[in-house]
């Protein structure tokens, strides 16, 4: 009789909804790659040195942005490829 008690609430606990999926949340990225990055900020380069240095300015601007993009991408997929 107990076998069958044990059978029956062992049925009974197997009706119901389905498990709950839990997933983890993502890592935390850190404040400081969300931040933008300066490129030029002076006025309207009206020289060509004036030129050349806005000119250097925003490729370092860019190549920071481009180096925190790709930081952010192995944070939050470790194991992906690059």
């Amino acid at each position: 009789m107990r076998l069958y008690l044990l059978c029956c609430a062992l049925l009974l606990s197997a009706c119901g909804p389905d498990p709950i999926v839990v997933t983890a949340p993502p890592p935390q990225v850190p404040a400081d790659l969300l931040r933008g990055c300066a490129g030029w900020t002076g006025p309207v380069p009206n020289t060509e040195g004036q030129l050349s240095d806005a000119l250097v300015a925003e490729l370092r601007g860019r190549h920071c942005a481009n180096g925190r993009i790709v930081s952010i991408a192995e944070i939050l997929n470790p194991s992906g490829p690059r």
